[in-house]
């Protein structure tokens, strides 16, 4: 039985199926038992230790991953300790690239201390690595776009190996189905790094008009999130990463290209433009 915990998120959605079709027992994590989860679904808080001792009871396997919010470290600790006192064989937990316990950036931070604490609890592990998603571009970025096409953000030149969450999420059927990545992480990146300015000139090809990548600093683009809805929290985290991007640069850890996908699943990574094709 593999227990999915972040089943609506990006990687989650295409990470059920996958499973599905591997006709593996599932159960997945909801906020509450609704008939229409389906009969996998199982009711369980992140924040509620006792809900996920009942979810995990019986588990085998755990796949792990959070939405960003204040209390995503301690949303995840509980997860850990929770699969501790079930015995639970293996969990996979998703990370960040990046992740540094002692950073700056608060997201790289957090799940930095979750991988300690991981490593550290005794239960059996895998932690995937994710870079930059690619459905970003694809989705988060088009309605934002202004009249002239033009994309703000404070990314200055870094450049940046997106992943698309289908691939994430075939590693991650992979290392729950297989033996031999019990104690591996893994850094997950698409095929190529690309700065901002590319991604868009990719982007506007797809929509067919002129998209422009147009550079702002940590002041502006924190006053846009704000204006548009992103709570402070957010928004500091976001700008965090940002300028953890840009000391990455053009030839650091947030650009490398790692073979994961493919090593792991057998096929090559989807590259923005396919991503963008659908």
């Amino acid at each position: 039985m593999i227990l999915v915990i972040g089943a609506g998120s990006r990687t989650g959605q295409a990470l059920v199926p996958l499973l599905r079709a591997a006709a593996v027992p599932l159960r997945i994590l909801t906020r509450a038992a609704d008939p229409a989860d389906g009969p996998d679904a199982v009711a369980g808080d992140l924040a509620d230790p006792a809900t996920l001792d009942r979810a995990m009871a019986g588990v085998e396997k755990v796949f792990l991953l959070s939405s960003a919010a204040p209390d995503e470290l301690a949303w995840h600790r509980n997860a850990i300790d929770a699969a501790a006192r079930a015995g639970v064989a293996h969990l996979v937990r998703s990370s960040i690239l990046g992740a540094d316990a002692a950073s700056p950036a608060r997201f790289l931070r957090d799940h930095g201390q979750a991988d300690e604490r991981l490593r550290d609890s005794g239960v059996p592990f895998t932690v995937l690595r994710p870079n930059f998603y690619m459905h970003n571009v694809t989705a988060q970025w088009p309605p934002t776009l202004d009249p002239q096409g033009n994309y703000y953000a404070p990314a200055g030149d870094a450049t940046l190996s997106m992943v698309d969450a289908r691939d994430v999420a075939a590693v991650a059927a992979r290392v729950l189905t297989e033996d031999g990545h019990i104690g591996q992480a893994y850094d997950v990146t698409g095929p190529e790094a690309l700065g901002h300015g590319e991604a868009c000139e990719k982007l506007g090809r797809r929509l067919g008009r002129p998209v422009r990548y147009v550079p702002v600093d940590d002041d502006a683009a924190r006053a846009a999130m704000l204006s548009a809805g992103l709570g402070e929290w957010l928004a500091d985290a976001l700008i965090e990463l940002y300028q953890d991007y840009r000391r990455s640069g053009t030839a650091g850890y947030a650009s490398r290209v790692h073979g994961t996908v493919l090593d792991v699943t057998g096929a090559k990574p989807l590259t923005l433009v396919q991503a963008l094709a659908g």
